[in-house]
């Protein structure tokens, strides 16, 4: 048997093999280039891309908010911050009953008698002690 098989492969022709591999080759680059060059289906696009001109947020319209992150000194304008830090700081509890509101074209602050009565409460807790204000901020 392995004489046979040695009959069998010694008749391959080095030249068609060759040319086997040429073909694959050549085959194998067509598809490449065709997938490369032919446009992408699903999506058109224009030959010319319109160029949107933006201006910053700051210039589209303005907001109207708090312009202080935290305490009681409240005041409310057109650009508010964006990021404001964790931190915590006296007064921050009563800010959660005052807003602004643009009304008339105007940005103004609006309290509420609970921010009033939280402030009032907070500014009577005194002390050197940082830990003694708040304890007694918590129970404004």
């Amino acid at each position: 048997m392995s004489s046979r098989a040695s009959v069998v492969s010694s008749k391959v022709n080095p030249m068609k093999i060759r040319l086997m591999i040429t073909m694959i080759c050549m085959i194998g680059l067509a598809v490449l280039v065709a997938g490369c060059t032919s446009p992408f289906q699903g999506v058109m696009v224009p030959s010319e891309t319109p160029v949107v001109v933006t201006t910053p947020p700051y210039e589209i319209s303005s907001t109207c908010g708090l312009l202080s992150c935290h305490g009681l000194n409240l005041a409310c304008g057109p650009n508010p911050p964006q990021i404001c830090t964790a931190d915590y700081q006296l007064g921050d509890k009563c800010r959660q009953y005052a807003y602004c509101s643009n009304s008339g074209g105007t940005c103004h602050l609006i309290t509420t008698q609970q921010f009033t009565t939280c402030k009032t409460c907070i500014e009577k807790c005194g002390g050197a002690d940082p830990a003694e204000i708040l304890t007694c901020e918590e129970k404004c």
